[in-house]
């Protein structure tokens, strides 16, 4: 998925290196990904810059597409980072410079590595559903990986780790003893919590001590407790910050919830994040920004787009893009 807002970082600070528990809860900032696709962006956010390796989280639906064109992102580049998509309700076709085409559905989780360079390109298929309910991840890849080989995993169906009155389909990562196919180059974790039942909703969720969390309700809500034990609500449009140092996870979900979990190690490195990329200095997104509009083969095309369109990276700022990381 491509970005508008080219400076993503105009807004953030550097995150503060977390100490421990916490809860933060922010509203989503809405961004346009392409003239017709509206989403709810909550990373980065001035709140918050990174979870883990988590660097983008944009939040689209649940839209009536009926008798609609539905999601059109034509041809763009990335680099340095991995896209995650994961659907609620919908499909979403995926045709990279790699030659793949690839129908991304609910329950599957579509990642594609950037390395170097990569182009692709996202579309509702013409035989589309009514509805298209999902979120577009990014993650940023370490130094020892960003200028690896570029890929796109179609992942079989999200195991379930199921207790109490949650489940949670684990689609990066591990909860407890359930393990997704597709593991983070860094430790991470990303999950899809659900109620077991509508009068089945609450319990304890397994969490990662070294990790911090972001929960992002996707619709509907969850409740935690705060070191006080107060109730704590996050709502969609919402995302609350978790902190680290937790082994569990009391949560209450509303009835009709479907809430992303997302976690991982703290980001130790510096990044630079422009339009599509992630890089560490100017100069590296400037020659990323040149070489796609010039159109070098770093990026390939993706030739069996059906249409003309490619998107065009915006023009630099007049000021040094710097790179952000961590305040301890």
């Amino acid at each position: 998925m491509s970005n508008t807002i080219a400076d993503v970082y105009r807004e953030c600070t550097d995150d503060v290196d977390p100490h421990g528990r916490e809860i933060t809860v922010y509203d989503a900032i809405r961004a346009r990904i392409s003239p017709r696709d509206e989403v709810l962006r909550l990373l980065p956010h001035r709140e918050r810059r990174m979870v883990g390796a988590w660097c983008f989280a944009d939040l689209f639906g649940p839209r009536d597409i009926t008798g609609q064109t539905g999601m059109t992102v034509p041809p763009h580049p990335h680099i340095g980072l991995q896209t995650v998509s994961w659907l609620v309700e919908g499909t979403v076709l995926h045709r990279d410079s790699l030659g793949t085409t690839a129908l991304v559905e609910p329950g599957r989780v579509g990642i594609m590595t950037a390395g170097h360079g990569i182009a692709h390109s996202e579309n509702s298929p013409d035989d589309h559903g009514p509805v298209l309910h999902g979120a577009q991840l990014w993650v940023a890849l370490p130094e020892a990986a960003r200028h690896g080989e570029h890929a796109f995993t179609l992942h079989e169906p999200a195991p379930v780790w199921s207790r109490d009155g949650l489940s949670a389909q684990v689609f990066v990562g591990r909860v407890g003893d359930v393990s997704a196919s597709a593991q983070g180059v860094t430790p991470l974790v990303g999950a899809d919590l659900a109620p077991e039942a509508a009068e089945r909703r609450e319990g304890t969720l397994p969490l990662d001590t070294a990790y911090e969390h972001l929960l992002l309700p996707l619709r509907g809500s969850a409740t935690v407790p705060d070191e006080s034990g107060h109730p704590v609500e996050v709502t969609a449009g919402q995302a609350m910050y978790l902190g680290t140092d937790r082994s569990a996870l009391e949560v209450t979900l509303s009835p009709d919830a479907r809430v992303l979990l997302l976690g991982g190690e703290p980001f130790e490195e510096e990044i630079v994040m422009w339009w599509n990329f992630v890089g560490r200095t100017h100069d590296e997104i400037a020659r990323a920004r040149q070489e796609w509009n010039g159109h070098d083969t770093r990026f390939g095309e993706v030739s069996h787009y059906p249409g003309p369109e490619r998107l065009v990276a915006p023009p630099l700022p007049h000021v040094t893009l710097r790179p952000r990381g961590r305040r301890h």
